[in-house]
Parts: structure tokens; C-alpha cells; sequence
């Protein structure tokens, strides 16, 4: 048997102007890179899968998004700070935070809105679910678009033999189309990673007559508000890839917070 082959998946941190739980931001992320350095060195792994909503880039509320009301991005200080110094390669999506076009997020970060990663007989599918209004000129928290399934198919017809596990910054299962249930069926789809609500449980998607799960990629921000918060600690989920099996968990580092 071969080893493993070990993956790290985060979401939602939130480069921002606000300081949760008393910590300051730019301390908050510089911590969230020691974490994933230490995770390295406890285990380590071959890249990095970064889940959107890296800022408040776009933002509808209070002093609105720091992209169009200040000419500020966050998402730039969020790359500057946690990924300069990581010890593997790393690959990001936008959130529904970060609504710049393609022209313009590839130039902040180096990817396109939607791509593909290759591990093995693995591929990931890093699909854009906020890839509608882009480049606003008002102030929103981004518009969902619906899973392109015929664009996914063709996606996974280009990988023959190959299994493949779906990720994007948020699943919201009311917004999609009535064919995901029996596209989500097909054997050759493993899992799905989405970030979005902070929370880092497993949630079960129909997919034809069965399930396929959907493991949340929790936060380093903040709760949410959410009442279940042990769901909503700091901290990134695993992935470990084997000859014919898969196993996650969803790590905190000690002394994080939890909600307050």
C-alpha cells in the first residue's frame, strides 16, 4: 500500500478592520500561518487549498467593504501575511468577499476564479460560487451561482480514471439546480469542501438514492453567532488521501478561541 498523501484544506479568515475576540487582525493571521507551519512540521503535507473570503474586500454593511469604500485590499495583506512563508505550495478561491473579476484576481493572487488541482488519482475541482456580478461598483455580499454541472462533466471527462472531489467557498443547496442530486450520484465524485458559515461539520447532500458528504472548512474569524460555537473554533480541516480511501479531521490548535 502506498502512503498517504496528506492535504490541508482552510476558509474564512477575514483579513479585516475588525479585532475578534480582542486579538488584532494582522496578529490573528500571522498565527493562522504559524499553525499551518507547525501542522507541517507535526505531519506534513502537500499543499494547501485556500476556500475563499480571505478579507471583507466587498462588504455590504456598516463601513462597508474596504475594496470600494477605501481603495484597500485585504486580501493582498492576507497573502503578504499567512502565505509568504508557508512550507508547500498553496492555491486559492475567492469567497463571496472577494468580487473581483478574473483579470483582476488573477493579478492579487496568481489563479484564475476556477481551476483545477491534481494529487495522484485525485483531482480537485475548485469551482467559483460567487463568480456572478463581478468587478461591483456598489457594495454587496456577492451573488451565488449555481454549480455549472455541464462544465463539471466536462471537467471530469478530460481526467478518465481519475476520482474527484468537489470544492468551493459555499454550497448552497436551495440555489441549485434539481440535477445536482443526480450529478453528485455519480461514483467517481467523492466528497465535497466548502467554507461560507464558519462551521466545520460534516453535512450530507442528496446525491441520487444515496448521500455524499460535505465537510465545512470552520474558520479563523469568529463564530458567527452561531449558538452550536464549538462547530466555529479556529482552524483548518485535513485530508488524507489513500490508495482507496479517504479520512478528514477538522484541527484546532491549542489555546484558540471559541467564541469569546
Amino acid at each position: 500500500m502506498k502512503k498517504e498523501k496528506r492535504i490541508i484544506i482552510a476558509s474564512d479568515a477575514h483579513f479585516c478592520h475588525i479585532d475578534w475576540y480582542g486579538v488584532p487582525t494582522r496578529e490573528r493571521i500571522e498565527r493562522m500561518a504559524r499553525d499551518l507551519n507547525a501542522e507541517y512540521e507535526r505531519d506534513p503535507y502537500e499543499f494547501i487549498l485556500f476556500l475563499g473570503d480571505y478579507s471583507l474586500d466587498h462588504w455590504k454593511w456598516l463601513i462597508k467593504g474596504s475594496y470600494l469604500a477605501r481603495g484597500i485590499c485585504n486580501t493582498t495583506d492576507f497573502i503578504n501575511t499567512c502565505c509568504c512563508d508557508l512550507p508547500t505550495p498553496y492555491y486559492m478561491i475567492a469567497g463571496n468577499h472577494e468580487q473581483y473579476g478574473d483579470a483582476k484576481w488573477r493579478e492579487i493572487t496568481g489563479f484564475p476564479r476556477s481551476f483545477t488541482v491534481e494529487c495522484g488519482n485525485y483531482v480537485f475541482i475548485l469551482w467559483d460560487s460567487y463568480g456572478a456580478d463581478l468587478d461591483p461598483t456598489e457594495h454587496s455580499d456577492g451573488t451565488y451561482t449555481p454549480m455549472d454541472i455541464e462544465g463539471m462533466r466536462k471537467i471530469m471527462n478530460s481526467y478518465p480514471g481519475k476520482k474527484f472531489i468537489l470544492c468551493s467557498h459555499h454550497v448552497y443547496i436551495t440555489k441549485e439546480s434539481s440535477e445536482l442530486g443526480n450529478f453528485l450520484a455519480d461514483p467517481d465524485i467523492l466528497c465535497l469542501f466548502a467554507g461560507h458559515n464558519h462551521c466545520s461539520n460534516i453535512a450530507e447532500l442528496p446525491a441520487g438514492d444515496g448521500i455524499k458528504n460535505l465537510l465545512r472548512t470552520g474558520n479563523y474569524s469568529y463564530s458567527g453567532m452561531k449558538k452550536d460555537t464549538l462547530r466555529c473554533m479556529w482552524g483548518f480541516r485535513d485530508l488524507y488521501l489513500g490508495d482507496h480511501s479517504l479520512r478528514s479531521a477538522y484541527l484546532v490548535q491549542e489555546k484558540r478561541c471559541c467564541d469569546g
